[in-house]
């Protein structure tokens, strides 16, 4: 393991990287901050580019239980000054992995459950649901054109590793494909919209959060079956995006739940 200093190419590259959208679609690469996303990653079968760590990180035990073969690059260690400089994030074990972006999916889904961000931007935002998704048993998510970056390290540390279990669809133009897919479109909405807890939001469902200040497309809007709002005490505005989504998203798994034990019950 060989020390370095601020100028070195991998800390200079590194840096591009978290800071530079551009960059990161251009080498397809991007950046793992804190132990527990690298933890996450390698369960995957995930091999890092390369990596880095402070001084004080080297021994720590959750570090030594990585294990790295030897397919892994050797990491390069930082001092702890340095680190707490170049890095975004106040971790307790400073590591940081440099990463390819999987391969996208192959497919989108036409006749899946799927979460659809139509030009969400917030990146906190669309980590949070990438992690809600992933706790509520959805497997794909769609991002329209015009929405944050999936793979930008904002995104990755707010979802906490949900992305590694989940089937990534970026870039999609929602108007070509959302006329394709073969089940229940809902989009919140409160206009014109109903409760989200009295509709049945089991079986194959796309369900469209909106950009967190103009809200769905009309564009979008068109291709709606439903639209739906979560009920709030007056005075209240509107829920964080995240928030919102999430509530729907966790309604529609007990809902599934409900529904499989129904099933089991008649079947005794």
């Amino acid at each position: 393991m060989s020390s370095v200093v601020a100028s070195h190419p991998v800390l200079r590259h590194w840096a591009h990287l978290r800071e530079s959208a551009h960059q990161r679609r251009r080498e397809r690469m991007t950046v793992l901050e804190g132990i527990h996303l690298l933890q996450v990653y390698l369960a995957q079968g995930g091999v890092p580019k390369g990596w880095l760590m402070a001084e004080s990180a080297c021994y720590h035990p959750e570090v030594c239980a990585l294990h790295p073969p030897f397919a892994w690059p050797k990491p390069l260690r930082v001092a702890d000054a340095l680190f707490e400089k170049i890095s975004s994030i106040q971790a307790s074990v400073g590591v940081v992995a440099l990463i390819d972006w999987p391969e996208p999916a192959s497919s989108l889904p036409d006749c899946e459950p799927c979460l659809v961000l139509a030009g969400l931007q917030d990146p906190g935002n669309v980590g949070t649901l990438f992690r809600s998704a992933r706790a509520a048993g959805m497997e794909h998510v769609v991002l329209a054109v015009g929405s944050a970056q999936a793979w930008a390290p904002k995104v990755l540390r707010a979802a906490m590793g949900a992305h590694f279990h989940l089937r990534i669809h970026e870039s999609v133009v929602l108007e070509s494909w959302l006329p394709q897919y073969q089940g229940q479109i809902l989009g919140m909405d409160r206009e014109l919209s109903q409760r989200y807890d009295r509709l049945d939001l089991t079986g194959t469902v796309a369900l469209i959060v909106g950009n967190e200040g103009a809200g769905l497309p009309a564009s979008v809007s068109q291709h709606l079956h439903q639209r739906i709002h979560i009920p709030m005490a007056s005075g209240v505005e509107s829920l964080n995006a995240a928030v919102a989504g999430s509530v729907v998203l966790f309604e529609r798994q007990r809902q599934e739940h409900v529904r499989v034990e129904k099933i089991s019950g008649d079947g005794i």
